[in-house]
């Protein structure tokens, strides 16, 4: 039995890693080391360390082996054997088509394209699994308020002109005190229960509201103070609702300087008696000109 001696920086090296060292591996090859540092206090053979660390006893001589030709470090670094599909081979070209030409819908839709393009067929785990090493993951679509007859290059071009010319020379005052600029909107809580899924054996029901009362905020957030002005009811938000905030906004405002609520699209903010309300404190109803050519739902 060969015989092999520890520094004292290498035993408490291996004290520390046979317990702590994420990989599982390389705890075990502490563990053949650790046993063979105490093998001459207790007589231990090499088959004896196999048996104690769980290994085989060729596990035990390639461990002692790669210890005297590289010592720690050389244990430390695990090759991980990496799986190679005959997908890999046309990685390249299925990363393109996937990205620019036709995005997968679904496992079985990606299954197809993959064999149209390639003359592979693979079974849906293995093209699952290639998706995910494309860097692909099944992911909500999310949607973007455009326009009609609008193209989305058209709808930014026009955003980033009313922020440029519009919006930022009114925020640009607002930093300088010269006009105090608010972004009104309403936001609309409900008392219910939103559930997750979890791994059982039978569907598991628990205690949840009716999910019908309503809590509706109807907010104007200062664009430099960040100071919010809310109004708040159980029953819905209308132009009663965007009056009380107006008052609210001009009470709270500096005498003497401007103001303005930027606004969305919604109906009862645009009405008579809001605007008329508006007009008379002095506020500037601020709704984007993009927004009041898009068509109301009825």
């Amino acid at each position: 039995m060969r015989e092999i001696s520890f520094s004292e920086a290498d035993v408490q090296a291996i004290d520390h890693d046979r317990y702590q060292h994420p990989d599982p591996r390389v705890q075990r090859h502490m563990e053949i080391l650790c046993l063979k540092h105490h093998a001459a206090s207790y007589n231990l053979s090499h088959q004896d360390i196999a048996t104690l660390a769980g290994c085989s006893l060729s596990t035990v001589q390639r461990t002692l082996s790669a210890y005297t030709e590289g010592g720690l470090e050389r244990l430390r670094q695990v090759a991980v054997k990496e799986s190679h599909s005959e997908l890999d081979d046309h990685r390249g070209c299925l990363e393109e088509i996937f990205a620019k030409e036709e995005l997968p819908r679904s496992v079985k839709h990606a299954q197809h394209i993959i064999e149209q393009h390639t003359g592979i067929c693979r079974g849906q785990t293995q093209v699952r699994h290639f998706l995910h090493r494309l860097g692909l993951k099944p992911r909500k679509v999310a949607a973007i308020p455009i326009p009609p007859k609008s193209t989305l290059e058209e709808h930014v071009k026009t955003q980033a002109e009313f922020r440029e010319n519009q919006l930022e020379p009114r925020l640009e005052e607002a930093r300088q005190g010269l006009r105090q600029v608010l972004f009104v909107d309403a936001a609309h809580f409900v008392h219910a229960s939103f559930l997750g899924v979890i791994w059982c054996l039978a569907r598991m029901c628990v205690r949840a509201a009716s999910g019908r009362k309503r809590y509706n905020v109807l907010g104007a957030l200062d664009s430099v103070t960040h100071k919010l002005i809310t109004v708040t009811n159980h029953s819905y938000i209308n132009a009663e609702s965007v009056c009380l905030l107006l008052r609210a906004v001009a009470a709270a405002a500096t005498p003497g300087i401007p103001i303005t609520l930027v606004l969305d699209n919604a109906r009862y903010q645009k009405c008579a008696v809001v605007a008329d309300l508006a007009k008379q404190l002095g506020i500037e109803m601020f709704v984007p000109a993009q927004l009041l050519a898009q068509p109301q739902p009825d």
